[in-house]
């Protein structure tokens, strides 16, 4: 059976030290405070969903749930 390295390795966090929080949701990275302090205790799939979500706000803050 071959590995997959990058199913294995790790998901870099989102953050790009830009902290400014308005509500609930960081203009830095787009993720919510809950997003943001659960992020080391995610699973992979919690992770994936949390960047897919991250690119909608990007676009659209206002799409932040």
């Amino acid at each position: 059976m071959k590995l997959n390295k990058q199913a294995l390795s790790p998901i870099p966090s989102p953050c790009i030290n830009v902290c400014r929080m308005e509500g609930q949701l960081c203009l830095g990275c787009y993720r919510t405070l809950d997003e943001i302090s659960g992020w080391s205790q995610m699973s992979r799939v919690e992770k994936q969903q949390v960047l897919q979500a991250v690119l909608v706000r990007a676009v659209d803050p206002a799409r932040a749930s």
